[in-house]
């Protein structure tokens, strides 16, 4: 297992191709890979509580798909002051030579969506470092 630093850049953040950018944040995370003969499979495991989203998973599980790592499934996407909906959350997640990752990830929300934004696409872009 390594440990990772997880960059979400809330900053570049968007809606609907829009710019809704909110404040960047860190949180650690650990990062595993396991291969048989099915597939390999990576897992994604969020260490922190998020104290703005307690019902978020922690766990995400990936498929390796040509050159990156992607993961799909529903997600209680928070609206700031306005709770949680359920999302469909998609994302990627690209290996560096140095044990870094880059990816992007989305939240399609259906409607009727957040309060004051409806429904709609958001996109975040985000990093992993690896801290050991």
């Amino acid at each position: 297992m390594c440990a990772y630093d997880t960059y979400l850049a809330h900053a570049r953040q968007t809606f609907e191709g829009r710019p809704d950018p909110s404040d960047p944040s860190t949180q650690a995370a650990s990062f595993t890979t396991t291969c048989t003969a099915q597939g390999c499979v990576a897992r994604w495991l969020r260490v922190a509580e998020l104290s703005d989203n307690p019902h978020a998973p922690a766990l995400f599980d990936y498929r390796w798909n040509g050159d990156r790592w992607e993961s799909s499934a529903d997600y209680p996407f928070h609206c700031g002051a306005g709770g949680t909906v359920t999302a469909a959350r998609s994302d990627f997640l690209i290996p560096h030579g140095d044990g870094s990752f880059s990816g992007e990830r989305t939240f399609t929300v259906g409607a009727p969506g957040c309060p004051g934004d409806g429904p709609g696409t958001y996109w975040l872009p985000f990093t992993l470092t690896p801290t050991s």
